[in-house]
C-alpha cells in the first residue's frame, strides 16, 4: 500500500505528457480543419456572388432585348398597318383611274366616231360638193405661202403650203379648175428655183470673225493679242533683221599668227559690237506707217474696249443675217473692216485674216429678190368669179318663178 502509494505520483508527469500531445494534435487537427474550411466557404460565397451578378446581368440583358423587340414588333406592327393604309388608297386611286380611263375610252370613242362622220362629210363636199369650198381651202393655203414670203422670206414653207395645194386639187380633180392648178405649178417652179443663203456657213464665218477681232494684236500691243510665252511680231522679226546675214564659210584656211591674229579677233570683235548695237537701236525705234494717229495712242484699257465694241458689231452683223436686215449687215461689216484695217497691225497674219474675212462677208447679199404667188392669188380669184357666174346663171329668175306660181286664166275661169 504504501509502496503503490508512493510510486503515482512517480509516474504522473510521465503520463501527462502523452496526454498534452494527444490534445494539442487534436488543437492542430481542429485547427486544420476550420484553417481548410474558411477558404471553401469564402470560395462558395464568392461563387454564389458571381452567379448571382452574371444571373443578374442577364436578366438584365434579357430585358433589355425583350423591350427592344417589343418597341420593333410594334414599329413592324405600325408599318404593316400604314402599308395597308397605303395599299388601300392606291388601290382606290386604281379604281378611280381605272374609271376615268374607261369614261375617256368611251369619249374617245365618240370622238373618233364623230371625226370620222365629219371626215367623211368633208370629203364628199371637197370631192363633190361646191367649188367655193375647195377654192377656200385652195386660198387659204396659197395666202399662208405668201405670208411666209413677204414677213420671214420663208421659202420652204411657202413651198410646203403650195405643194398641199396642189395635192389637195390633184385629190379634187376638177376640170374646170386647171387653169388654177397650172398657176400653181408655175410658182412652185420659181419658188424651187431661188437660189438660197447657207446661213449657217456665214454665221460660223462671223464667229470666226469675231474670235480673230479678240486676238489679232493692234498697232499698239496690248495683253489680250499676246499672252505669255507668245512673242509680238516686231519683236519675232528684230532678231532675225539686227543678226548679220551668214556668209558663206570660206575653204579652210590655215590660222593668222602674230599681229594677223589679233587684227582677225579685233576685226571680229568689231563687228560683233557693232551687230548688238544695230539690233539693240532697231528695237529701240520701230517705223510704221498709220492713217489713224490716235490708234497708237490706245491705252490697254481702252484696246479692251475697242475689241468688246467690234465684237458688239459682229453680233449685230449675226443678228441682222438672222432677220435678213441687208442694210444694218452692210453698215455694221464696213465699220468692222474700217476698224480692223486703221487700228490693227497688217503684219500680223491673224490681222489680215479678220480683214479678208470682214470684206467677204460685206459683199456678199444676204436679201435676194423672192418670187411672188400672185399668179395664183389671181386664178383663184377668177375662178371664184367664174363659179360666182355659174351660180347666177343656174339660179331661176324671180319673174320666172312668179310665172310659175300664178294659174293660168283658163284654169282661173274653170274654178
Amino acid at each position: 500500500m504504501t509502496d503503490t502509494d508512493h510510486s503515482s505520483p512517480a509516474s504522473t508527469p510521465e503520463s501527462a505528457q502523452p496526454a498534452s500531445a494527444l490534445a494539442t494534435a487534436q488543437a492542430g487537427a481542429g485547427r486544420a480543419r476550420r484553417g481548410g474550411f474558411v477558404p471553401a466557404v469564402v470560395l462558395l460565397v464568392l461563387l454564389a456572388l458571381i452567379l448571382g451578378g452574371a444571373l443578374y446581368y442577364q436578366n438584365q440583358q434579357y430585358r433589355t432585348l425583350r423591350a427592344d423587340l417589343q418597341q420593333q414588333h410594334e414599329q413592324s406592327v405600325r408599318l404593316v398597318q400604314e402599308t395597308r393604309e397605303q395599299a388601300g388608297q392606291a388601290l382606290s386611286l386604281v379604281q378611280e383611274q381605272a374609271a376615268r380611263i374607261e369614261d375617256l375610252r368611251g369619249a374617245l370613242d365618240a370622238t373618233s366616231g364623230q371625226v370620222q362622220e365629219l371626215d367623211q362629210a368633208l370629203r364628199m363636199m371637197t370631192d363633190s360638193g361646191s367649188d367655193l369650198l375647195l377654192l377656200n381651202d385652195i386660198d387659204h393655203l396659197v395666202t399662208i405661202a405668201q405670208q411666209q414670203l413677204a414677213l420671214g422670206g420663208n421659202v420652204a414653207n411657202a413651198i410646203i403650203s403650195l405643194e398641199a395645194a396642189q395635192a389637195q386639187l390633184a385629190r379634187a380633180n376638177r376640170p374646170g379648175l386647171a387653169a388654177l392648178q397650172q398657176s400653181i405649178n408655175g410658182d412652185l417652179d420659181r419658188l424651187r428655183a431661188v437660189a438660197t443663203i447657207d446661213l449657217p456657213a456665214l454665221s460660223a464665218r462671223i464667229d470666226r470673225l469675231s474670235d480673230l477681232i479678240g486676238t489679232a494684236p493692234l498697232l499698239v500691243p496690248d495683253a489680250a493679242a499676246h499672252p505669255a510665252g507668245q512673242a509680238t511680231p516686231a519683236a519675232a522679226q528684230a532678231p532675225a533683221a539686227g543678226t548679220p546675214a551668214a556668209e558663206p564659210h570660206p575653204a579652210a584656211q590655215p590660222a593668222p599668227e602674230g599681229w594677223r591674229a589679233v587684227a582677225a579677233d579685233a576685226w571680229q570683235w568689231t563687228r560683233d559690237a557693232a551687230g548688238l548695237v544695230s539690233r539693240d537701236l532697231r528695237s529701240l525705234f520701230d517705223v510704221r506707217r498709220v492713217d489713224d494717229a490716235a490708234a497708237l495712242l490706245m491705252s490697254p484699257d481702252q484696246a479692251l474696249r475697242f475689241r468688246e465694241v467690234l465684237k458688239q458689231r459682229a453680233v449685230t452683223a449675226q443678228l441682222a443675217l438672222m432677220m435678213r436686215q441687208s442694210r444694218i449687215w452692210q453698215a455694221e461689216l464696213e465699220q468692222l473692216s474700217r476698224a480692223i484695217d486703221q487700228r490693227y497691225d497688217m503684219r500680223a497674219e491673224s490681222a489680215r485674216e479678220a480683214l479678208k474675212i470682214a470684206r467677204e462677208l460685206h459683199d456678199t447679199p444676204i436679201e435676194i429678190a423672192l418670187p411672188t404667188v400672185d399668179n395664183s392669188l389671181a386664178a383663184i380669184a377668177a375662178a371664184r368669179d367664174a363659179a360666182a357666174e355659174e351660180d347666177e346663171q343656174d339660179a331661176p329668175a324671180p319673174g320666172d318663178s312668179l310665172r310659175d306660181a300664178a294659174p293660168s286664166p283658163a284654169v282661173a275661169g274653170s274654178v
